[in-house]
């Protein structure tokens, strides 16, 4: 793909733009960064600093314009579900939204179990001046994408090419880094102000993390223990047969694959057990709020004193929650549900929320990643496998 490129880099200039009364020709995003990953693997084979950084570079490309490509096309997509879900949370009655939310932990609250514990960990530790740090963060990056997009319509010698482009045709590539790094900085005004948000982030994000693992430190360990006793009676049964289906060449592969095949089983089982545990916990906290907010509801319509058909009779003020035993009567059945379901379904989501929350599953396995193998237990075995 990389040979392809360079030789049709040239001829491939898409996405025409109109600057004035020329028309400028620009490469796509996919074509440009299939270029500077040319570009640092043709450095890297120079250099012959790292062995193979070349040649790993080009294996890559494909899988990496890919992505980016993918994320061009969903990433829009997901933003304009994020800003749309945000005016709603903003604009709707806070009962309903705690109704919502109350829902939702009781459906999918062991699915997301690091999640909604890191979520709780950031609201904490000062979410608002998070999410606040977070919008002037993301306000930068439109600022500088705009300020590249401008960028790439520049044609100052006339020629109806892009003057960026021009430099990735003719190999200049420090020079194109150089100029977009340029580019990248003049945009940003304060980069004091970029300097402590981004570290204020970074901050937030290392003390979840750090709570994330002593609030989740028995999983992990769970995980671990799990290893040291299953691991040694599993090699000694499979590596032989192992061995044989690898083959001579291979053979000396079977206690490794062996050995990540037990870990990531066993990771998988501790936090299979501790959505269950999530589930049993977000459900009654989600019963709790869909209790609290309906009861709301009814304090405010003024139905408190109305007289409801139980056991029957006609009680005055059952519907009153201060008097009544109508919280507890909302709450257990919503949480018997809510658990119920998530361990029917196997904590999987339903279509099309499953599409509408790949981003939130994606950040979920990612956090399980950092818990599980950044924790002091996870390293210990780490060591202790090497």
């Amino acid at each position: 793909m990389i040979g392809d490129f360079e030789k049709s880099s040239k001829v491939a200039l898409i996405e025409k733009e109109e600057t004035g009364s020329k028309v400028v020709k620009r490469k796509t995003t996919e074509e440009r960064i299939a270029g500077m990953l040319a570009g640092a693997a043709a450095k890297a084979d120079e250099s012959g600093t790292t062995k193979g950084a070349g040649e790993c570079m080009r294996a890559a490309t494909p899988i990496i314009v890919i992505v980016v490509k993918a994320l061009q096309y969903i990433g829009p997509f997901y933003i304009k579900v994020f800003n749309v879900g945000h005016q709603i949370y903003l604009q709707a009655p806070k009962n309903v939204i705690k109704i919502t939310f109350g829902a939702a932990l009781c459906g999918f609250g062991g699915t997301f179990a690091a999640s909604i514990a890191a979520i709780e960990a950031f609201n904490q530790m000062g979410g608002e001046k998070v999410f606040t740090t977070f919008e002037y963060l993301w306000g930068e990056l439109k600022t500088i994408q705009k300020k590249n997009e401008t960028d790439d319509q520049v044609d100052a010698d006339k020629n109806g090419l892009a003057d960026a482009d021009e430099l990735l045709d003719a190999g200049k590539f420090a020079d194109y880094a150089s100029r977009k790094i340029t580019v990248t900085m003049t945009a940003v005004k304060q980069p004091e102000k970029l300097q402590e948000a981004v570290v204020g982030l970074w901050a937030a994000y290392m003390a979840v993390l750090a709570t994330l693992r002593l609030e989740f430190a028995r999983t992990t360990a769970m995980a671990m223990g799990i290893i040291d006793v299953v691991e040694p009676a599993m090699v000694r049964v499979l590596a032989e047969p192992v061995s044989k289906l690898l083959g001579k060449d291979l053979a000396h592969w079977a206690h490794t694959i062996l050995d990540s095949a037990i870990k990531i089983v066993a990771i998988i089982f501790a936090w299979y057990l501790q959505m269950i545990i999530s589930a049993f916990y977000s459900a009654l906290r989600g019963g709790r709020m869909i209790a609290d907010g309906l009861c709301a509801i009814i304090s405010e319509k003024g139905w408190t004193e109305l007289e409801l058909p139980i056991v029957g009779k006609a009680l005055k003020g059952a519907a009153d929650p201060e008097t009544s035993y109508l919280d507890e009567a909302i709450l257990y059945p919503c949480a018997a549900v809510g658990f119920s379901y998530q361990i029917l379904v196997g904590f999987a989501l339903p279509f099309p929320l499953n599409l509408l929350l790949l981003p939130l599953s994606i950040v979920e396995w990612f956090l399980r990643w950092q818990i599980t193998m950044t924790s002091g237990a996870g390293a210990d075995a780490g060591a202790a496998s090497g």
